[in-house]
């Protein structure tokens, strides 16, 4: 069953969860699927370990530098808007897209945020 996150995640506070690699400025996220299935351990042993390789233009890369486990999305949002101007209006919308998307493929953990 796909996790199913709220319609505002604005309040959420975003955590990588996945190791990564950076070159010139852009980053390429490295993903080990934890739970492989049998068939995936059966028949594809040698890919099972071998990891994911995601890699992000220079908004989504500088969104995932900005991910440190303690600025909600929506102060990610103002840092990103901050950086990079009109070039990622509607930034609102763009960051909780590139949030979303990261939470769905398992390469970030979403939390309430803890004073």
């Amino acid at each position: 069953m796909a996790r199913k996150l709220p319609e505002d995640i604005g309040y959420l506070v975003p955590k990588q969860d996945c190791e990564f690699e950076e070159k010139d400025g852009l980053v390429t996220v490295l993903y080990v699927e934890k739970n492989p299935t049998f068939i995936e351990r059966t028949f594809f042993k040698r890919f099972v370990k071998k990891p994911h390789r995601v890699e992000l233009d220079e908004i989504g890369s500088v969104i995932w530098k900005l991910i440190d486990g303690k600025m909600t999305v929506d102060e990610l949002t103002k840092k990103a808007e901050e950086y990079f101007g009109d070039k990622i209006a509607p930034a609102d919308e763009r960051v909780k897209l590139f949030i979303n998307q990261m939470f769905y493929t398992k390469l970030i953990k979403l939390f309430r945020k803890t004073d």
